[in-house]
């Protein structure tokens, strides 16, 4: 007879508000049955949800899809996250090419990126204590609902002939002040969802996921740009405005997806994890939250290996991405496409990557959790090798192909660099040390403004391929470096 047992696994698998195995029941040694009734949302008419999973429940040979067949919260959490991610990445062909039609310059992609970043590096920390306080499902439907107006005062703008080059800023603007705050929540939810031992496989299928948008959602933005321009006679605000719809249209869509992931806030997460003091779950004496990010910079100055991941994290994004913020200029000036072909070549480009990650993804998803640190030294320098490649070569469909390679090696790292932080962070925590993860969207953003300025001086291939060799370099250290090497 077994009463209050709770399974590590799946606590907080479904909807959170009161965790209860009847007594009575019995619960066969690692394989527990938790029951959730979650009595707030019923009265809410949202109804009641029951999950019942284990690690050792219903084994497979394969587990590639374990979080997503086992955990129904996962589920719409993904559902929600195709539609975020797809006017995400359309956003990332059509205001790119805006922006480079407009000025003709690396520069002008560069600050784009630029005036996305510095809300995040001022509100980030903030937004990862309102992710520990706050239900992270509402503040990330709040940020999505907001991407939606916000892409349709751009769209409105383009379809009146009124959008200027400064309208592009305030949107990157406005959404890195959205960003703050959704990121790190949306990071910190995918553990509080799945558990810790379905963590490496279900970010691994989040990385899946969001490439499978990287897939289409490119081509088809620039497929439709192009397709507009010819039938409307070159019209180029016609043309990325009916993108900025769809975008509209589908940040819609994210929040009504994500309305049956469960609601918890701070209160719930800590009584689940058996911790009854109330400054646990709610800092009362400290409602402005700067105790807290003193206590989460307290935290991580604790956790030395959390720390060198993180700047392992945010140096190699920093040189990894801004190549496909370079993308406009590049299919023009190195592989000879027309202001007319640029927009579909570019989405070509991005959608051939996404091939390359939804290889890597796949690979991630099925392996064990162990050798992870051998990994991340190999994506490193696999990405490092293909984007030298990549930088040397004017023809298209040899880039193209090489471009497949590119993106296993950007999906290897991702998850790995990921998995490696969030099973090592305690869940109290877990928000902030999301937002401090965000701040290399940050810096990642002033690698993008820095690298562009570069390739207006020096070219974009030869920026790109010492970008390249400085990956393999670093690869090479990480390998070099025992105590990271032989993370699992």
């Amino acid at each position: 007879m077994t009463t209050n047992q709770r399974d590590p696994q799946t606590d907080l698998a479904g909807v959170v508000i009161e965790v209860r195995v009847a007594v009575g029941d019995v619960v066969p040694a690692g394989q527990p049955l938790v029951v959730i009734e979650a009595m707030e949302e019923r009265k809410a008419g949202i109804g009641t949800a029951t999950a019942a999973a284990s690690e050792g429940a219903n084994p497979r040979r394969f587990r590639t899809f374990d979080s997503l067949l086992d955990v129904p919260a996962f589920r719409w959490y993904l559902l929600s996250m195709t539609g975020n991610w797809s006017a995400m990445q359309m956003q990332q062909v059509a205001r790119s090419y805006l922006a480079y039609q407009i000025t003709g310059s690396f520069a002008a992609l560069g600050l784009v990126e630029l005036a996305n970043t510095w809300p995040r590096l001022f509100l980030s920390l903030y937004g990862g204590v309102v992710a520990d306080r706050a239900s992270r499902r509402v503040i990330i439907q709040i940020g999505q609902g907001f991407n939606a107006l916000n892409a349709g005062v751009i769209a409105t703008l383009l379809f009146t002939g009124r959008l200027e080059f400064w309208h592009l800023i305030m949107m990157s603007f406005f959404q890195g002040i959205l960003n703050s705050f959704v990121l790190p929540a949306r990071q910190a939810m995918i553990p509080e969802i799945v558990g810790p031992q379905r963590l490496m496989n279900a970010f691994a299928l989040n990385v899946f996921i969001m490439n499978v948008m990287r897939l289409g959602a490119p081509a088809i933005a620039g497929a439709i740009i192009a397709a507009m321009m010819l039938r409307s006679g070159g019209n180029l605000f016609l043309s990325v405005g009916v993108v900025f719809t769809i975008m509209t249209l589908l940040n819609v869509v994210a929040v009504a997806g994500m309305f049956p992931v469960p609601k918890t806030n701070a209160a719930t997460r800590a009584r689940l994890r058996g911790e009854t003091s109330p400054e646990t779950a709610w800092r009362g004496r400290d409602r402005l939250g700067f105790g807290d990010i003193k206590d989460g910079i307290a935290y991580l100055r604790r956790e030395k290996i959390i720390i060198w991941l993180m700047v392992i994290h945010a140096s190699t994004q920093t040189l990894a991405q801004p190549y496909q913020r370079m993308l406009p200029g590049f299919v023009e000036q190195v592989l000879g496409a027309s202001p007319g072909e640029s927009a579909a070549f570019m989405g070509l480009l991005l959608t051939m990557t996404a091939v390359g990650a939804l290889v890597g993804a796949l690979v991630i998803a099925s392996m064990p959790d162990r050798q992870r640190g051998k990994l991340l030294a190999f994506s490193l320098a696999l990405f490092g090798i293909t984007l030298i490649a990549f930088a040397s070569s004017t023809v298209f469909w040899i880039s193209a192909g090489i471009v497949v390679v590119l993106g296993i090696g950007q999906s290897l790292r991702q998850s790995i660099a990921n998995v490696l932080i969030q099973s090592r962070v305690d869940e109290a925590y877990r928000g902030r040390v999301s937002a401090m993860m965000h701040l290399d969207d940050g810096l990642e953003s002033l690698g993008v403004f820095g690298i562009a300025m570069l390739a207006d001086f020096v070219g974009a291939q030869w920026t790109l391929a010492a970008v390249g060799a400085l990956m393999v370099v670093y690869g090479g250290v990480i390998w070099g470096t025992k105590t990271i090497r032989n993370l699992d």
